[in-house]
């Protein structure tokens, strides 16, 4: 993928992502973004029944400036009020890992209280409709929408209130579970290779993390 360098109307209408700053001052560089997640070292499957959801996964693109079509604008969002619903506790400089927090469980992801299904079902059609209303385009010109692969009834939802039909949301969580920063590649590329993201079609990725943090961004394909 290769992204379009932002023109002057665009810039105005949105907030840029880092990575569509650095091709503005580096216009002749590509830039390699990297999400990967490797789940099965990261859940304890004896104490946490959510575990065998996590797969493990990466994905890359490679971006850059281009005359070709690519970003169009973007919505982002933090609330860190949620910050201990989900999460590895011990093992960082907050909390380093001691014989205790290891046998405990602290160094592994735990679920120590579930996020309420409006985080997403709520934030996640502000993030669509901002990142439209950002770009200059009705949700109703999005021709396909990329979500982290969670659960498959919150796409299913958000679709309904974007007034989306469900097949215009790609999900591959039937076949490799949640894979954290990884989910949206894997979703895209699958759906590429499943013909249903063509070039010239408008697509918005939607991605959430625990915490909470969630994003999206649209881009034309090239």
């Amino acid at each position: 993928m290769r992204a379009l360098r932002p023109t002057a109307a665009a810039t105005a209408r949105t907030k840029l992502p880092v990575i569509s700053k650095l091709i503005e001052r580096h216009p002749d560089e590509q830039i390699l973004v990297i999400g990967a997640y490797l789940m099965h070292k990261l859940s304890d499957n004896k104490k946490d029944v959510t575990a065998f959801f996590y797969g493990d996964g990466a994905g890359a693109a490679i971006v850059g400036a281009s005359d070709k079509p690519g970003y169009v604008s973007c919505s982002i969002k933090a609330d860190g009020s949620y910050h201990k619903h989900w999460g590895i506790y011990s093992g960082g400089t907050y909390e380093p890992a001691t014989v205790e927090s290891v046998e405990a469980g602290r160094t592994k992801v735990k679920l120590v209280t579930p996020f309420p299904p409006t985080v997403n079902h709520e934030g996640w059609p502000a993030r669509v409709r901002e990142c439209a209303a950002n770009g200059g385009f009705e949700v109703s010109e999005i021709d396909h929408i990329i979500f982290t692969q969670v659960n498959v009834n919150s796409i299913k939802l958000v679709m309904e209130n974007l007034g989306l039909p469900v097949e215009k949301a790609h999900y591959v969580m039937d076949k490799w579970g949640y894979m954290g920063s990884a989910c949206l590649p894997i979703a895209f590329h699958d759906a590429i290779k499943l013909g249903k993201i063509t070039s010239g079609m408008r697509v918005v990725f939607c991605g959430s993390g625990v915490g909470y943090n969630q994003a999206a961004t649209c881009f034309i394909m090239p």
